[in-house]
């Protein structure tokens, strides 16, 4: 027996439809988490598994500050993340035009999280229009695929290079 109509789901305390805006935010942010934490399985770099499951962290935070719960993305988390994308933007050197995504294996799953990201980013630009939010959570999915494409440049422009 159906005890609830198929095209809602619960969100905190109440039914929407699963075509929500904010359903498909969601959707496309918990894949990037699983994403983050399948690529973890790939690298050997304590310190950036350490960056990549904060981040994890303070996107099932995102989720909860659109959904209307608790948690906050700041000015302070942003700060956190520029520094990480300098410090890899630092050792690939300036981008000088297009790079073909994927040169490497972790290169390429790391391009495939910036393409996550971006569609999470895309789907949150649908939620801000319809219902408000914060301009820190665009901003910081923003600079978040701007990390993962330095990152993958890293792992095929320069760890690719060494191996």
């Amino acid at each position: 027996m159906i005890k609830e109509q198929p095209l809602t789901t619960d969100l905190i305390g109440d039914k929407t439809l699963k075509t929500d805006n904010k359903i498909e935010f969601f959707g496309s942010v918990d894949e990037l988490s699983a994403f983050i934490m399948e690529f973890i399985h790939h690298i050997d770099d304590k310190r950036l598994e350490m960056h990549l499951r904060k981040i994890v962290s303070l996107l099932s935070t995102m989720m909860g500050e659109v959904a209307g719960g608790f948690g906050h993305i700041g000015e302070l988390h942003l700060s956190e993340l520029l520094s990480v994308i300098s410090d890899y933007e630092s050792k690939v050197g300036a981008f000088n035009g297009f790079c073909l995504p994927g040169e490497t294996l972790l290169g390429a799953k790391a391009h495939v999280l910036r393409t996550i990201t971006r569609r999470a980013e895309r789907a949150y630009a649908r939620v801000f229009e319809a219902d408000g939010g914060s301009l820190i959570i665009f901003e910081y999915l923003n600079k978040l695929s701007t990390f993962f494409y330095a990152l993958g440049r890293y792992y095929d422009e320069v760890v690719g290079q060494n191996a």
